[in-house]
């Protein structure tokens, strides 16, 4: 399992690289889960990817998006959960994001990637 943490600095560029991330694995046909902490981030990451890229939408099921671990056919995970995703579901890529838009995201950030670091996960930094 590999854990990629995409270093973020605002709003646009969380939302960019959430909505890059699902597309690559569209146009791959790859399966993501998209991993959300509650009902409201659920509605919003939902309603994101039908209205970006502004070139075109990703069409999706709405199981790609949970707010617990449930589907676990997935190859691959983008955590939006404010804490590390240390489940026994084994995902081939784990993704997370360094959160530079407040000191407190940026620490919950740290926290979730010293948890994987303590289990020993292969860790990438873009």
């Amino acid at each position: 399992m590999n854990i990629v943490f995409f270093s973020v600095k605002d709003t646009a560029a969380k939302l960019r690289t959430l909505c890059d991330v699902a597309s690559e694995h569209l146009h791959k046909g790859q399966s993501l889960l998209i991993l959300v902490p509650d009902a409201t981030v659920h509605v919003f990451v939902d309603e994101l990817l039908w209205r970006l890229p502004e070139e075109g939408f990703l069409p999706h099921p709405s199981k790609l998006l949970w707010i617990d671990t449930e589907a676990k056919e997935a190859t691959s995970l983008f955590n939006l959960r404010p804490i590390p995703f240390t489940e026994k579901i084994s995902y081939k890529t784990i993704y997370e994001l360094e959160d530079h838009t407040s000191p407190e995201r940026l620490q919950l950030s740290r926290k979730r990637y010293a948890a994987y670091r303590e289990l020993s996960l292969s860790i990438s930094e873009l």
